[in-house]
């Protein structure tokens, strides 16, 4: 398959109209690969009460130039417990030269050939690398992404996405504080403890009861299934949106038993890989309300389109999870747009956070998320600020030349 099938295939319309945004020649080869391994102490943070200590974000950017003067450009979000890390970086780096060696430039293309090639490569970096080559085609296109992919929208609404606090009033002034930039939708990282999490429940639908804002919980699979259907079923279905990653993702009939038993929606965890099969084998078992994964996990737009046309196929949902940096945040969005059965986008919390090193890092408005201007991802990196993160490490590569000439820096 090439990209123009894939985003026939996925749109229903021809795309031939977008061949030429993917043609592969030596005017429009790779001739620069720069890598930025970038790190905030301000976005390090727990996602579950069980989480022995914070963990530790990396925007990992990858910025292709081209002879013919396009760039592209990727952000993929990492995370370690404990310090920082380049690792993410330092694969990438290895797989700089077959980029040129494929000369290609069409990304579904590309990522076949690193199946072949690489077959050990990691999702995330194959993610780095297809998005840039997607940023790049809809840049040479001079429109959106989400044009490209066929939208028909340009905004949608948002919800404000928590990280764990170790109280419970802390949840109420969250969501309060957060009211006031727009929000009426809020997502709970809880503690993974169901004692714990009853209260909180508890004390939201009595604190909130009678106002006009909805909630979400993740579970970051903590739970076996019977404290799933007890907590679930303390969930009022009119107040509470749904109920995430109560329990392992691999245990599709027991989603479906929760399916059965609970009033209010189930979705999965969304960071596991998931495959083409796998997703069929959810949707035969009945297993979700809606779907749930990352383009920048299971190896980026290209094949994020894929699951998204089986998911379609099966008029299934599938909720985009969007939570890190501003250009993973863009990558989903422009997905988000383009799918109509995606309903909500994540807004991670404290916003600011995770735009460093952007010029036009918010993509929020009033509780909607609105796709930024300009072509491709349409966000722009403030390049020379990304030095002053609390970590950076930084490689760049010369492919003027050939492969064996290139030169690290």
């Amino acid at each position: 398959m090439t990209s123009v099938q894939l985003l026939t295939a996925f749109s229903g319309e021809s795309a031939t109209q977008y061949e030429s945004v993917f043609h592969f020649s030596e005017e429009s080869r790779i001739i620069g690969v720069e890598l930025h391994a970038v790190g905030m102490d301000n976005t390090t943070a727990r996602y579950s009460g069980q989480d022995e200590e914070p963990w530790k974000e990396v925007n990992n950017i990858l910025r292709f130039t081209t002879a013919d003067g396009f760039e592209g450009v990727s952000g993929v979000d990492t995370y370690y417990q404990g310090e920082f890390s380049d690792a993410h970086l330092l694969e990438l780096q290895d797989v700089v030269d077959d980029l040129v060696m494929f000369r290609s430039l069409d990304p579904v293309k590309v990522s076949s050939m690193l199946e072949d090639t690489r077959p050990g490569l990691s999702n995330e970096v194959r993610a780095s690398i297809d998005i840039a080559l997607w940023d790049l085609a809809a840049r040479k296109a001079d429109r959106p992404l989400y044009e490209l992919l066929g939208a028909t929208r340009d905004s949608m609404e948002a919800y404000a996405s928590l990280p764990f606090y170790h109280s419970l009033p802390e949840y109420v002034d969250a969501v309060h504080e957060y009211a006031k930039l727009g929000f009426t939708n809020f997502k709970f990282h809880v503690w993974g403890s169901i004692e714990e999490d009853l209260s909180l429940v508890e004390l939201v639908q009595r604190t909130f009861v009678d106002s006009r804002y909805r909630f979400m919980i993740d579970l970051e699979s903590m739970y076996d299934f019977e404290d799933a259907v007890r907590l679930g079923a303390q969930m009022d279905e009119g107040l509470f949106v749904w109920l995430e990653a109560p329990i392992n993702d691999d245990l599709l009939e027991q989603y479906s038993d929760l399916r059965k038993r609970l009033a209010v929606q189930i979705i999965p965890a969304g960071y596991n890989i998931y495959s083409p099969e796998f997703i069929r084998q959810g949707i035969e078992a009945g297993s979700w309300d809606a779907g749930r994964f990352d383009s920048t996990v299971v190896g980026g737009i290209s094949e994020a389109l894929e699951l998204l046309i089986i998911a379609n196929d099966a008029e299934l949902t599938i909720d985009i999870q969007s939570w890190g940096y501003t250009l993973a945040q863009a990558a989903n969005l422009h997905l988000m747009l383009a799918n109509e059965r995606t309903q909500y986008f994540e807004a991670s919390m404290p916003q600011q956070a995770f735009e460093f090193g952007m010029t036009n890092g918010s993509l929020l408005d009033q509780g909607r998320v609105v796709a930024p201007e300009g072509s491709g991802l349409g966000v722009s990196v403030d390049w020379d600020r990304l030095v002053t993160a609390d970590f950076h490490v930084h490689l760049a590569f010369d492919l003027s030349a050939s492969p064996s000439d290139s030169a690290q820096h």
